[in-house]
């Protein structure tokens, strides 16, 4: 049956919308890096501000992670991601037009909570649509594809934001999140299981609770916020870095970050090899140990050049395409009939490390400019912050049981 469905044009369909609608949210999720300082001037923000900003996104993307999955399980994917991204569309159109900080965090809340089914949606989607030879296979490439956004929210953004301003190119991507809403609407008709469709609400939140009971999971939810710490250098903070340590304007600053987002589309196309020639555990735990390499050299050279910067940036946020194998290895601990929530579970631990992790990164910014640290003090000890988190999740992981059977 699922050989079946992995030919048919409709499934194909669904996961090209959804690969689509993904993009668009590794856009919105990337694109405060590129036009931080400028953000931050026309808003009147402090680099704590920024932070908030950032974290506003985050937090809204984890806390409908496991009402998302709910509602995955209960009436499938289409629905509720139309839905979502119909409030992502109108929150793009208010971002470009906030007249100050406190309405651009509301409309990154509203963006939040738009692209928080995409991915989750993607999984879930392919998993009930794709038989287990394909699923990794496809979920990587959609993962692979869905870089373009993040590509996107790099150079071309810089560019438009120097020429056009920023309002203007953000205007432009909100036309994208309103063709997503109606393409998702009107191609992506999926149904929910019947077990969940007629268990209680409360019971099913009760049970998405009881999958931290789970002890294999653990091995994987400290690993999930080291992800979340390492991109958060190409969604937000790589930005403020690169303008306040090597003063690169908007153009070029977008040119680097290219560079980041490229380091992390070839690396999604590299690891589904990984994968094959070894295993899901020595590809998760071998990737991050390169990627705690670059958050250790960056603590101690954060200032060599710009060059070592953008490339031991790149490693660092390379970390984070490990995301479909974490979710590949969750899936197989996790029951059919609340894999929605179970991923929607971990998917929650990723974007609070997001928030958490932009958030902190900022109070260690006000805190070394009250102090009058150097400039290159404070990004080492942002790195040394990210770093830490990476090894004690690497660390978690080598000594679990799950990771010992992988």
């Amino acid at each position: 049956m699922a050989a079946d469905r992995a030919h048919d044009p409709r499934a194909a369909r669904g996961i090209a919308l959804l690969t689509f609608a993904f993009s668009l949210s590794q856009f919105y999720r990337s694109c405060l890096a590129v036009m931080a300082p400028e953000l931050q001037h026309d808003f009147g923000l402090s680099p704590a501000g920024f932070g908030t900003l950032s974290s506003c996104f985050f937090l809204a993307f984890a806390a409908a992670q496991i009402p998302i999955g709910i509602a995955f399980d209960r009436y499938g994917v289409g629905r509720p991601t139309a839905g979502l991204l119909a409030v992502g569309a109108v929150s793009a159109v208010l971002f470009a037009a906030a007249p100050n900080g406190g309405t651009a965090m509301l409309a990154q809340a509203g963006l939040g909570l738009a692209c928080a089914p995409v991915f989750m949606g993607l999984l879930h989607f392919a998993s009930e649509q794709l038989p287990e030879t394909q699923y990794t296979k496809v979920v990587s490439r959609s993962n692979a594809t869905g870089m373009i956004g993040a590509l996107c929210a790099t150079a071309p953004l810089g560019w438009a934001a120097e020429l056009f301003g920023w309002r203007a190119a953000m205007s432009c991507a909100a036309l994208g999140m309103v063709t997503a809403c109606i393409g998702v609407w009107r191609f992506v008709h999926d149904e929910g299981h019947a077990e969940a469709r007629h268990a209680p609400l409360g019971e099913m939140l009760l049970h998405s609770v009881r999958l931290l009971a789970l002890r294999p999971l653990w091995a994987l939810i400290p690993m999930c916020v080291a992800m979340a710490a390492g991109t958060t250098f190409r969604n937000a903070w790589g930005g403020p870095y690169l303008a306040d340590v090597f003063e690169l304007n908007a153009g070029h600053r977008g040119m680097a970050l290219t560079l980041v987002s490229l380091g992390g589309f070839l690396t999604a196309f590299v690891l589904p090899v990984l994968v094959w020639r070894s295993s899901l555990k020595t590809t998760i735990a071998g990737w991050s140990c390169l990627s705690l390499a670059g958050a250790a050299l960056l603590t101690l050279w954060p200032a060599h050049g710009v060059a070592t910067g953008v490339g031991l940036m790149a490693l660092l946020s390379t970390i984070g395409m490990l995301h479909p194998l974490v979710m590949a290895q969750g899936r197989g601990l996790i029951p059919p009939a609340a894999r929605g929530r179970g991923l929607g579970l971990l998917n929650t631990f990723v974007f609070l490390g997001s928030a958490v992790a932009s958030w902190t990164f900022g109070l260690i910014a006000d805190f070394g400019h009250h102090d009058n640290w150097p400039v290159a003090r404070i990004y080492s000890s942002i790195f040394l912050c990210a770093g830490i988190l990476v090894a004690l999740a690497l660390l978690v992981y080598l000594r679990s049981p799950l990771a010992r059977r992988s």
